[in-house]
């Protein structure tokens, strides 16, 4: 019933991997996991950056876009960002004009080809991050914009049908629920347009058969049981990471992983060391 065309053609492309897991539950947490490699005890970073919680990552930790940029690689932020302080996690660039609350994903797209072409003498690590489908303001708790075909420029509407909803076994199947799922499904289409748009920003730019793609999330869906709990539906993820150097595409692996994982597998790719 539910239609992710992009997504469907970056795993085709690449590796899907079945037992991926976030070692925190909550966004800002798993975040400063994501960008550094390091656990929550090791950083400080034990909650969100924002409002009364107020965490942060200690000076002293170096993050990924700080490391990759002294190895001489061009940094680039667009979309959610939600980590503290700026200048541990420091980004050359930051492309928000227009994104419309990091829902408009086909507009973030846009920055980010904006972006990559400005420079081809340099490597470049951009960290794309829609806020879809997080829960946020407007109708439904999805920004759910849909019956507004005008309100996320260049994003095509998609709606789905609750009554073809299929509830997963950890919530109640009930109308309510493929009400709400409908309305969360409907932010994922959203989101696979403009990464459908970036993928087509790298073959044609030419950067498709030297980039590493890692497609992910930083906790489980906005539901009971889920986000901000490790059942299994908070903490297991999607991964799909397209390596350009592969020979082999399209398969699934059961290879347990951490997204304590991500910055040294990164690293280790763009052969970079930490300096000490």
């Amino acid at each position: 019933t539910i239609k992710t065309p992009a997504l469907n053609s970056l795993a085709a492309a690449g590796t899907r991997f079945t037992r991926a897991c976030c070692t925190t539950a909550s966004c800002s947490a798993s975040r400063s996991v994501l960008l550094t490699g390091l656990y929550n005890h090791a950083t400080g970073h034990y909650g969100h950056a924002h409002g009364y919680n107020h965490f942060s990552t200690f000076d002293s930790v170096p993050t990924l876009p700080v490391m990759l940029a002294q190895a001489g690689y061009r940094t680039c932020s667009i979309g959610k960002y939600h980590l503290a302080p700026r200048s541990t996690y420091h980004f050359q660039a930051y492309r928000n004009a227009g994104v419309q609350g990091n829902r408009n994903a086909v507009r973030m797209a846009q920055n980010a080809r904006e972006w990559i072409v400005e420079d081809n003498s340099k490597p470049f690590f951009l960290y794309f991050c829609t806020s879809d489908p997080h829960r946020g303001g407007g109708p439904g708790g999805f920004s759910n914009y849909n019956d507004d075909p005008g309100h996320y420029p260049g994003v095509v509407p998609v709606r789905y049908d609750p009554a073809k909803i299929v509830v997963p076994p950890w919530l109640p199947d009930q109308p309510e629920v493929k009400r709400e799922l409908a309305e969360y499904y409907q932010a994922i289409s959203r989101l696979d347009q403009g990464l459908g748009l970036l993928l087509k920003t790298l073959k044609e730019t030419g950067h498709w058969d030297d980039t590493l793609i890692l497609f992910l999330s930083d906790n489980g869906p906005p539901f009971p049981g889920a986000k901000t709990t490790l059942y299994e539906p908070g903490m297991n993820l999607p991964l799909i990471v397209r390596h350009p150097g592969t020979r082999r595409s399209g398969g699934t692996t059961d290879a347990q992983v951490t997204w304590a994982d991500i910055t040294p597998t990164i690293l280790d790719f763009c052969q970079v060391t930490p300096r000490p």
